[in-house]
């Protein structure tokens, strides 16, 4: 039997805290067993373990991942079809729309790439296929439907396992004020914008999770967990459920 990757998609709203939560649970994790993002293995390829700044490791994977991308096109051509419809929609023929089209190649490519590894490796996505939706359903003034948010879900290259981190308004627009590197559809914009933004995005990924295909893969992890329990409990729970996941896939 040829090993298998496994992918772990970790899901939120930009300030939920995923970054560090990925870096702390993969310090777990490796103690155990062999695990990566997917920069790590574009990296181990080329070579290219010191850059750090995360729009060049966003080039390298976009341009590492074009030739998986462009073979799984024709499988995934339903989604792409919906991805570009729905972006479509917004009427908004700017950077950002090129930066949309950027943002499902590279996470296509990634998705395909990890999936045709042949060998045994926990793989923790932050910028995952799921992702995607972000950019569909949160960075426009368009209204969607419940059917659309079922039909997104129904489409999606899933990951085998998901952790959507939740957190208040509140925190999350706090947290999206703080930071150094904030993306780029929220960068420069007011505290009001961010707000809206982000009260747009928990409702969208709430409404997302309730999907039959997502609830069988996915664990939720509540900002509230974090004060009750303590940071590293969580890690250690969130890096079992992995574990488990990963033991009843083999």
């Amino acid at each position: 039997m040829i090993d298998e990757p496994m992918i772990v998609e970790f899901i939120g709203s930009t300030g939920a805290g995923k970054t560090t939560l990925i870096e702390e649970v993969q310090r777990s994790l490796e103690k155990k067993v062999a695990v990566a993002t997917p920069f790590d293995l574009v990296a181990e390829r080329l070579g290219v373990r010191g850059i750090t700044n995360i729009s060049a490791q966003h080039i390298i994977q976009e341009i590492v991942g074009l030739p998986f991308f462009l073979r799984a096109i024709n499988q995934h051509k339903e989604f792409i079809v919906f991805t570009l419809r729905m972006l479509a929609r917004q009427a908004n023929y700017t950077l950002y729309t090129i930066n949309n089209l950027r943002s499902l190649e590279r996470k296509i490519g990634a998705y395909e790439m990890i999936k045709r590894m042949n060998h045994d490796r926990i793989v923790l996505v932050d910028e995952g296929t799921i992702l995607t939706a972000h950019n569909v359903f949160v960075y426009t003034s368009a209204v969607y439907t419940g059917e659309e948010i079922a039909r997104f879900a129904n489409l999606v290259p899933l990951p085998d396992t998901i952790v959507y981190i939740k957190a208040p308004v509140d925190v999350l627009v706090q947290r999206s004020l703080q930071r150094a590197d904030p993306p780029r559809e929220i960068k420069s914009k007011s505290r009001t914008q961010i707000e809206k933004y982000v009260t747009r995005a928990a409702k969208m990924f709430d409404r997302l999770v309730e999907a039959e295909n997502i609830q069988c893969r996915l664990m939720i992890v509540d900002y509230h967990d974090f004060i009750e329990h303590g940071y590293g409990t969580i890690v250690d729970r969130i890096s079992d459920f992995v574990l488990e996941k990963k033991f009843s896939q083999n």
